[in-house]
């Protein structure tokens, strides 16, 4: 079987992975992407030529990394909305969707076929989209992460101080309010999160899941009072089942 390749370029790391099919063979991060990089994750692991690459970026175009990948595989893509796709977009624009959403939106549906979904990332910036039980991208909000949040409390008013929220957030799941300024702010954050993923629940089908993704996934999943499918590499699964849908219509290096 032949292998792809699919890079989940973030707003602070990319996600390098290589799949075999449906398997995950092997996943790398890297806060400064390379196509010397690519090269290197590729040769220690398989000397079998790559069938496809696909790119998908919130924070590059790619022109500068796709040409040097090219000789890689046979086949080297940017992921956009005008591919074929597993699923429907249901967006004004849907050029003007951001690709992660679209492979987050992908990489849910294939692991949570025929359910509705709420498919939260809560990285940098945190999107909140809605799949359909019929495989339709119906649309979503997008808001500011948890560090984001904390810094323009700290930037746009006078006294308040710069805080860093801690990956342990068990100390918190007790507390409602906080009862100094820092676990305000930190309570603020966090709450102002689940609370937005409890309340775009509601207003979705009884029977959805929520699924979420994102370097804070876990930690929220913990304060969520339902059950959350914490997926941390969903946007890398989404871009190998688009490429595992549509690979019988590609031709090389398109």
């Amino acid at each position: 079987m032949s292998l792809n390749l699919t890079i989940d370029q973030g707003n602070t790391a990319a996600k390098i992975a290589l799949w075999r099919g449906h398997d995950l063979i092997d996943l790398a991060i890297c806060e400064h992407l390379t196509p010397d990089m690519v090269r290197h994750f590729i040769s220690s692991h398989t000397t079998e030529h790559l069938r496809a690459i696909l790119y998908c970026s919130v924070s590059s175009n790619g022109r500068q990394l796709l040409p040097a990948l090219k000789p890689l595989a046979d086949s080297v893509m940017q992921l956009s909305s005008d591919m074929p796709l597993p699923i429907t977009i249901r967006y004004g624009n849907p050029r003007s969707l951001g690709t992660d959403r679209i492979a987050a939106a992908v990489g849910a549906w294939a692991t949570h076929p025929r359910r509705s979904l709420l498919v939260v990332d809560a990285g940098t910036a945190v999107t909140y989209d809605h799949v359909t039980s019929q495989g339709e991208f119906a649309g979503g909000n997008i808001a500011p992460g948890m560090a984001m949040r904390l810094e323009a409390l700290h930037r746009f008013t006078a006294r308040l101080p710069r805080v860093t929220v801690p990956r342990d957030l068990s100390p918190y799941h007790d507390s409602c309010f906080g009862t100094d300024t820092e676990t305000a702010m930190i309570l603020g954050a966090v709450y102002g999160i689940t609370g937005a993923i409890t309340y775009y629940r509601s207003h979705l089908p009884a029977d959805t899941e929520v699924v979420i993704t994102g370097g804070w996934a876990k930690e929220l999943a913990t304060l969520c009072d339902f059950p959350v499918s914490v997926q941390p590499d969903l946007v890398s699964t989404g871009l190998n089942e688009i490429l595992l849908y549509q690979q019988p219509l590609t031709t090389p290096n398109t």
